[in-house]
């Protein structure tokens, strides 16, 4: 007599829980990864505009304070985002081959001083950064007495400029974010050799919306 093998049924129970877990944290990461981007993206929106705002309140002033000589192209400016670059020509600052600021030019750099003093904010960090640049035409000079060359020449100028505007201006500016470069002529805006002799100082303007801390 024969019997038939018993058979036995295999009861498996699947844990769904760690791949539950698994979902849920990639979910939350996602999330938390949106809400950071949204986060800094409006932070650093909110800060352009206020650079911005700061800019144009500025290039408003300067336009009013220095109309006469904009008009007869001795100052020109352009801006972009929360930057303002301001063009000085040679005659108006320096005589040719010198450094040293002329009356006028004094007077000018005092007025732009004045300038930044009346739109302070109350110790609100206005700007973030000046550069002061210099800029020569293609002219080589080689003398025996400094500025020896195109290179000392730009630098110097930019240099003298920093130093009335910190030093010298009935209003001056602080010195610990402005830097001076010179690029002799290597950097021309024209065929113009007039044009190229000039000083550029470029504004980059704080986007911060509480006073800046003093160490």
């Amino acid at each position: 007599m024969s019997t038939a093998p018993a058979t036995s049924a295999l009861h498996t129970r699947i844990n769904y829980w760690p791949a539950m877990i698994d979902m849920l944290t990639s979910l939350l990461m996602f999330f938390l990864l949106i809400y950071f981007v949204e986060q800094n993206f409006s932070s650093a929106s909110a800060q352009l505009a206020i650079a911005q705002q700061r800019q144009a309140r500025f290039t408003a002033e300067l336009q009013r304070e220095f109309k006469r000589e904009i008009d007869a192209g001795q100052v020109a400016h352009t801006a972009k985002f929360q930057l303002l670059q301001i063009r000085f020509g040679e005659g108006v600052l320096f005589r040719p081959g010198e450094h040293e600021l002329l009356p006028q030019g004094r007077r000018l750099l005092g007025r732009l001083a004045a300038v930044f003093g009346r739109l302070d904010e109350h110790g609100v960090q206005l700007y973030d950064q000046i550069q002061v640049e210099g800029h020569t035409d293609n002219v080589p000079a080689r003398r025996g007495y400094y500025p020896h060359d195109n290179w000392e020449l730009s630098t110097a100028r930019a240099t003298s400029v920093l130093r009335y505007l910190t030093r010298g201006a009935r209003q001056p500016l602080e010195d610990d974010r402005m830097s001076v470069n010179g690029y002799a002529d290597n950097r021309p805006v024209s065929t113009d050799r007039d044009l190229n002799r000039r000083i550029e100082i470029r504004i980059y303007f704080s986007g911060a919306a509480t006073a800046a801390a003093r160490p």
